[in-house]
């Protein structure tokens, strides 16, 4: 499959050369794309940055970002995607630029007069471009017609995952199917598009038909409903922490012809009120940063089979259950064809090759229909008192606490308690938070003894991973930290 020429199409195509990427400031009709690659063009040239290198992009949600995809993805360049390194607060973006990078290019407005407003005229003043001296690996290592990313890392050291571009736009394709997305959507993108869910599942579909863009930058409540407004959405790709918001903001129906969350599955109640005022068209994608989407349910489908179960296989992709003992749930494994070809080091070097069978890292289990519906991480569970506890169990039965919008449960290594002590991190529903006696008491009915946890800490928010998961590290740090206070 060929990017170039399929993108050459889309922008020679009458319906769609009227169609637009937009980030709010900016707006780029598909028409004009052309002319601005050659720009891009020149100005890497002008930089001594040929095809043959691979090149480090912090990208933003935004029309400069989307154009240097576009050019990078038509000539085969490898290149890495990262977060904006300004995004402190960000861990991914503290990681280092791989050795195997022959440049970075950063993605920024340039400095604006009172009163002026930017023009994509002058392209190039929006990329800033760093040259790295003598890439450890560039001799070795090949990149051209590869995509560089980071694994989240929420549930220990983040790792290079490599992916061929072609596989890619591949598995866009199924998306496209998946949702039976046409050139008439009008696709809003308020995740990041520098993660595998923002990129791979609506933006490279998006670009493939020729759709219009809405690209938002750190996205909020107001920003988007205003951005709602003004471009009318029929797609939207969220996060779980962005549908409560949203569940906040709208007072009416929504026309959505499909909305889809990926990452942490929203609560029961959120996804049945979400539903409602969406036309009944949310759908939750289950996908890995090494797989891309995975599997899904039909827009269509009915809500019973949409709130709990992951719907079915993209194309030509294939899911499967082991099991082991007596266990209800079972480790997922999926066999994609667009799947990744491997892990490497930050120097280039294979750290695995991708085996025709990938361990998710999920647990699983099916339901009386065959339908399969993921119970938790397959590596978060403990065994207590002869007992093997699913966590996700544990904060599911947390979250149908009136005093708690969402719970995550970390299990630490402590020395006043044997064995690993369970922390619960438990968000506030109310104004006035429980106190942890209250907490106990509640958990207990509804709880094992063994079960329960040993801490409950209440937060206001929980920390997140681009993706839009808890970030399980931070947790632990904050876990350890409290038990250290406590002790």
């Amino acid at each position: 499959m060929n990017f170039a020429t399929l993108f050459s199409a889309v922008t020679d195509t009458p319906t769609t050369q009227e169609n637009f990427i937009t980030d709010g400031k900016l707006t780029c009709q598909y028409a004009e794309i052309p002319h601005f690659l050659e720009k891009i063009d020149a100005f890497l040239s002008a930089h001594h940055v040929y095809p043959q290198h691979c090149i480090a992009v912090e990208c933003t949600n935004s029309v400069p970002s989307a154009l240097l995809l576009i050019y990078l993805l038509s000539k085969r360049i490898g290149f890495m995607l990262l977060p904006p390194s300004d995004k402190s607060d960000n861990a991914a973006s503290l990681k280092p630029i791989p050795q195997f990078c022959h440049v970075r290019l950063k993605v920024a407005t340039p400095p604006l007069m009172p009163g002026e407003l930017p023009t994509l005229a002058l392209v190039e003043t929006f990329y800033q471009l760093e040259a790295r001296d003598n890439p450890s690996s560039a001799t070795h290592l090949v990149t051209e017609g590869l995509l560089f990313t980071r694994t989240s890392g929420s549930m220990g050291e983040a790792k290079i995952v490599v992916q061929k571009q072609e596989k890619v736009l591949s598995s866009a394709f199924n998306c496209i199917k998946k949702y039976n997305f046409t050139s008439e959507d009008r696709m809003t993108i308020p995740v990041p598009i520098f993660h595998m869910y923002g990129f791979g599942a609506e933006f490279l579909p998006a670009l493939l038909l020729g759709c219009c863009i809405d690209l938002q930058e750190n996205s909020n409540l107001l920003k988007y409903l205003d951005r709602e407004r003004r471009f009318s959405p029929t797609v939207a790709f969220i996060t779980p922490n962005l549908c409560e918001m949203l569940l906040r903001g709208w007072k009416t129906p929504k026309p959505y012809k499909v909305i889809v969350t990926s990452g942490q599955r929203i609560r029961e109640d959120l996804f049945s009120a979400l539903d409602a005022l969406c036309g009944n068209h949310l759908v939750n994608q289950y996908g890995s940063t090494e797989m891309g989407p995975i599997s899904a349910c039909d827009p269509n489908d009915d809500f019973a089979t949409r709130i709990s179960t992951i719907g079915t296989p993209m194309t030509d992709v294939n899911l499967r259950i082991d099991y082991t003992g007596d266990n209800e749930s079972g480790d997922l494994y999926c066999q994609h064809p667009y799947g990744f070809e491997g892990y490497m080091d930050e120097a280039g070097n294979w750290l695995l090759h991708a085996q025709d069978w990938h361990r998710t890292g999920d647990a699983a289990k099916k339901n009386d229909l065959g339908e399969i519906i993921v119970t938790g991480r397959a590596d978060n569970s403990i065994n207590r008192s002869g007992f093997l506890i699913l966590l996700a169990d544990i904060e599911k039965a947390l979250e149908t606490l009136d005093s708690v919008t969402q719970a995550v449960v970390v299990p630490i290594n402590s020395r006043n308690i044997q064995g690993q002590t369970l922390v619960a991190f438990c968000v506030k529903a109310a104004i006035t938070a429980p106190t942890e006696a209250e907490l106990r008491s509640a958990s207990t009915k509804i709880l094992p003894k063994y079960g329960v946890p040993d801490v409950f800490l209440m937060v206001d928010h929980l920390p997140l991973l681009p993706s839009g998961k808890p970030d399980q590290q931070a947790l632990k740090k904050q876990a350890e930290a409290a038990l250290s206070l406590s002790s």
